[in-house]
């Protein structure tokens, strides 16, 4: 729930994410809180979209993909990830989006 409550106080709407116990959620939160300070030192006013996706094709596992959507003033971002790990999807999605707003920023 604390990744929720940062998500809402802070313009990030999370779509489709699973629900995760309480060191999961730790992890995720701690990978969001900073990406997003790091993206908001560039950007001071953005909105950020996080879906997430799970595929579960033959066996027992999951695929899990996640889309990022960044939209700010005269600047939109977007980045995918997919892994069989959720942490792991989520933490190179927001890493691959930093780097995608670092280019944006430098090309101005």
């Amino acid at each position: 729930m604390v990744l929720k409550e940062f998500a809402q106080e802070n313009n990030i709407r999370l779509l489709g994410f699973p629900e995760l116990d309480e060191v999961d959620e730790q992890i995720a939160l701690n990978a969001l809180q900073e990406n997003f300070e790091k993206i908001s030192r560039t950007l001071p006013e953005f909105t950020l979209v996080l879906q997430a996706k799970a595929y579960s094709k033959l066996g027992p596992r999951r695929q899990h993909e996640l889309h990022a959507r960044l939209a700010g003033p005269k600047v939109k971002a977007f980045s995918t990830a997919l892994e069989w790990n959720f942490l792991t999807a989520l933490q190179d999605c927001l890493k691959e989006l930093r780097q995608e707003v670092r280019k944006i920023q430098s090309k101005k």
